[in-house]
């Protein structure tokens, strides 16, 4: 798996994790609904450079 791969799929399951979290903060003023509350949560793993998903990345990287 290239770094690119594995950094997504950090991403992906980091965002997947992070979405029953940020729902009941946002759940009484109806602003975001369920694909706006995704895209935080993806915006939100992508920019976390050293966070949950960098360290499912390396670990994906290594079982190459």
């Amino acid at each position: 798996m290239d770094n690119v791969t594995a950094r997504r799929a950090g991403e992906m399951l980091e965002s997947i994790l992070l979405v029953p979290m940020l729902r009941p903060l946002i759940a009484g003023n109806g602003m975001l609904g369920n694909y706006e509350l995704e895209l935080v949560a993806q915006t939100i793993a992508r920019s976390d450079g050293a966070g949950f998903a960098a360290l499912i990345a390396s670990r994906l990287e290594r079982t190459r």
